[in-house]
């Protein structure tokens, strides 16, 4: 069972329903593409009801007559939901397909061309979000006073639907670092990600107690809110002043084997503190050769608004970095129950 890490607003007292039906969950890749009009690469803008990104992918490559590997995405998107996102098809030698999609599927071409360049992972900036929050029940007004400050940014959590149901993805990474389960191979990338994303909200949830989430530590490594580049810098006038305007982020580690930059001071205590206490994780973690990387404690989201559209629902609409989660705004809001 997953921890409830604790919340920058405090627990709300509104309670409310995520998901009810995939339309109240819709999220499309920001990613703008012109196409070559050659090369070897089919491009596919693609809507999908209910489906996951890697059963698609799978359902694409046997509509090409290719391995699962010729088919690349940017980023896995959530299965209980409205999603439009891009896939690439490898057919080095081959005539455009003509994609026809069986009707039973939930799942449909948008648009669609050919490209000389390939899709590789993490190729989109952003996300855009329109959510709605239905069911609602409790003060309506501290719904919209808790919705007018979230534009200030929020704890950069990991959702819950990184760590499986009921967090069963980390009691399998202990098992297979215990040597007690033997996992396949995607079964080990995910149990990875995983447990880095466990240590991570475990040292975020530590400093929004402190309240050092947003406001940095000495011995604190900094990302640029744009690039993401990551720098030390001493905690003075400036550096506060940027940490204010949203134009820098404090990180939290993404563990891993440390290179050129680390914390120290008070910030690597933060950290230190947490390694202790998950020495299997940071140990199995090394072990299978992750190398250290940063990743920001604040999440800003741009263009954010809300409205009431009903007695009992709220619409959101905003858009996040890839790799960031909605679910880390709407915890925020109200309590609602897990679809994992």
């Amino acid at each position: 069972m997953l921890p409830d890490w604790p919340r920058a607003l405090g627990t709300p007292q509104l309670s409310g329903v995520l998901k009810a039906q995939p339309e109240d969950f819709v999220v499309e890749e920001v990613f703008p593409v012109e196409f070559s009009d050659d090369g070897e690469f089919d491009w596919l803008w693609i809507e999908k009801r209910g489906d996951n990104t890697e059963y698609v992918a799978r359902q694409l490559a046997r509509l090409a007559g290719v391995q699962p590997k010729a088919v690349t995405y940017s980023g896995q998107k959530d299965r209980h939901a409205i999603t439009r996102q891009w896939f690439c098809v490898h057919l080095p030698g081959k005539n455009f397909p003509a994609w026809d999609v069986p009707e039973a599927e939930t799942w449909k071409i948008l648009r669609k061309g050919r490209h000389r360049q390939k899709l590789r992972l993490g190729s989109h900036r952003y996300n855009r979000f329109t959510l709605c929050l239905s069911a609602l029940e409790g003060d309506l007004d501290e719904l919209g006073h808790r919705a007018a400050q979230l534009s200030q940014g929020v704890p950069n959590y990991f959702g819950e639907q990184r760590f499986g149901h009921q967090g069963g993805n980390i009691s399998a990474c202990q098992q297979w670092f215990a040597g007690t389960l033997t996992p396949s191979r995607f079964e080990r990338s995910m149990y990875l990600s995983a447990a880095r994303s466990y240590l991570f909200n475990t040292v975020l949830a530590n400093r929004v107690l402190d309240g050092s989430w947003n406001t940095g530590l000495e011995g604190e490594i900094y990302a640029l809110r744009d690039s993401g580049s990551v720098f030390s810098a001493e905690r003075n006038e400036e550096t506060l002043a940027r940490l204010a305007s949203g134009d820098i982020q404090a990180t939290g580690p993404l563990f891993g084997k440390a290179g050129r930059l680390v914390v120290s001071a008070a910030a690597a205590s933060a950290e230190e503190a947490v390694y202790s206490l998950h020495a299997d994780l940071c140990e199995g973690l090394l072990k299978h050769g992750l190398s250290m990387e940063r990743r920001a404690l604040r999440l800003i989201p741009q263009d954010f608004q809300w409205q009431f559209t009903g007695n009992k629902s709220l619409e959101l609409s905003f858009s996040l970095p890839r790799g960031c989660f909605a679910t880390a705004l709407v915890r925020e809001l109200i309590r609602y129950p897990l679809a994992n």
